[in-house]
């Protein structure tokens, strides 16, 4: 179980699969990243990364607070009939 559980974090975090295959190695037990002999290279590779997946999660949270707005000005009917202005 404890193999699925190395895989299965870094595909749900969303890295490409080659950088998680280059991390396996260095997995000793789930959600612990231990990498004895670090290259630039991959220091650059997961910092590029990080920064991917920043965009991601900001972009998310905009999408998630533009459909909670929506959803507020839809359940109002007052909003909904036009009588008052919704948003932000």
């Amino acid at each position: 179980m404890d193999i699925v559980l190395q895989i299965k974090g870094p595909l749900d975090a969303g890295p490409p699969t080659r950088i998680i295959q280059r991390l396996l190695p260095c997995l000793d037990k789930p959600q612990t990243i231990y990498v004895p002999d670090v290259t630039p290279e991959m220091i650059v590779t997961l910092r590029r990364e990080q920064d991917r997946l920043s965009e991601r999660i900001a972009c998310s949270t905009r999408n998630g607070h533009e459909i909670a707005e929506y959803l507020d000005t839809v359940r109002d009917p007052a909003v909904r009939r036009g009588r008052i202005s919704g948003g932000a």
